[in-house]
């Protein structure tokens, strides 16, 4: 198959001609001629960050209902978290987990092994029993301070020592993150882990940390919350909290240092929210926010690309994927940019019903294609539940 149009292609858009075979992109010329695709082709996008719920939560996630939205989103492949009900941290629970998976999922998938007090000293065990069949993308998100999955410096400092596996890291230090969860529980506890060894941290939401992490050899991931909203405008929570306008406004200065940005999808329903819970889903509009802001000329669209395709995939180890290259899969988002829209909750796919971006303007893909296959085109799904690939060492 070959397919011509304007692409995002080592750091800037060109005219040209891809050409797939079996789901990778085989060559790339300027002068080839194939189906004239209009619009501009960008990567898809990779989420190592979302919260499916499924389990006993499943009536405010799963993972047929994610992968759509993030389908739906220009997203190829996402990394799932594991503190699910019950949560990610043994071998039966992963396998469980991964079938559900080969069933359901609209796109490619991966799931992390959570981290407990009690499975420390198995976890090397648990690993190696997975990756007999899984590919494991990370341990983590290691909660430092959780109702039920938290761990202490010594057993993170313990399991840094025994696996070069990748460690992500939910950096909120348990001393001091009393009720408001100040900013100065995520500096000291980067600050701590920084002095343990190098670890991947999660939604990072404070200049001062995305700063110590730049400086080291560890990496980070910043999202779109923490970028676009401030503790002002919405009373509903999530973990790291909202921070002052002068937080958000030197996060933004800062995004540049950032690794990668991802959506933290944390669906829950509105009545949970007015509970308390803290989480936002965002999967489904991350990147058309971003394009959006791309066109507007907020932010440079390769720096984008960098952060929502080409770093998650080297950082993650997703051999493969990335950008529009030769060798990788043809993971195309194709997004009109005269086709502006107001984000609405009735028109997103997510369980959850509400988000917090309703009200901003966003474009959508027109059309996505995973491994060269047409997934999604003009709000039509393509492909059944289940065509989503699960990550495999075999």
């Amino acid at each position: 198959m070959k397919i011509s149009g304007t692409f995002f292609y080592r750091g800037r858009l060109v005219d040209g001609c891809i050409e797939i075979e079996d789901g990778v992109i085989k060559n790339i010329s300027k002068h080839g001629r194939g189906k004239e695709i209009k619009g501009i082709i960008m990567p898809a996008g990779i989420d190592v960050h979302v919260h499916f719920r499924d389990f006993k939560e499943s009536y405010k996630e799963t993972i047929e209902s994610g992968s759509l939205s993030a389908l739906y989103g220009g997203i190829c492949l996402v990394v799932d978290q594991p503190n699910t009900n019950p949560p990610v941290v043994d071998a039966e629970t992963y396998f469980k987990r991964m079938r559900i998976a080969e069933k359901t999922s609209y796109i490619d998938y991966a799931l992390n092994l959570g981290l407990t007090e009690e499975n420390k000293n198995e976890i090397t065990d648990t690993m190696g029993k997975i990756e007999e069949v899984y590919r494991i993308p990370a341990i983590g998100e290691v909660f430092l301070e959780h109702k039920t999955m938290q761990v202490s410096y010594e057993t993170l400092k313990y399991v840094r020592n025994v696996t070069d596996k990748l460690i992500t890291v939910h950096a909120e230090d348990a001393e001091l993150i009393n009720d408001s969860r100040p900013k100065e529980a995520e500096i000291k506890a980067v600050e701590k882990c920084l002095k343990i060894g190098d670890f991947h941290f999660c939604h990072i939401s404070t200049a001062e940390a995305l700063e110590m992490i730049y400086r080291s050899n560890s990496t980070a991931e910043v999202t779109p919350h923490h970028i676009m909203f401030s503790s002002k405008d919405t009373d509903f929570r999530v973990n790291p909290p909202l921070r002052s306008c002068e937080d958000r406004i030197a996060l933004i200065k800062n995004i540049h240092k950032a690794d990668i940005i991802a959506s933290d999808h944390a669906p829950h329903t509105l009545e949970e929210k007015n509970e308390g819970l803290p989480g936002f889903p965002g999967v489904e509009v991350m990147y058309p926010i971003f394009f959006y802001m791309a066109k507007k000329g907020y932010i440079r669209l390769d720096l984008i690309v960098e952060k929502l395709v080409l770093n998650p995939a080297k950082i993650f180890g997703f051999d493969l994927y990335g950008g529009i290259d030769v060798g990788c899969y043809a993971n195309l988002a194709v997004f009109d940019p005269t086709n502006e829209t107001v984000i609405k909750a009735e028109k997103l796919h997510s369980k959850a019903g509400w988000t917090i971006y309703e009200g901003l303007k966003a474009i959508f893909p027109k059309v996505v294609f995973i491994r060269g296959v047409k997934a999604l085109e003009d709000g039509e799904v393509l492909v059944d539940k289940g065509f989503g690939k699960t990550l495999k060492n075999t």
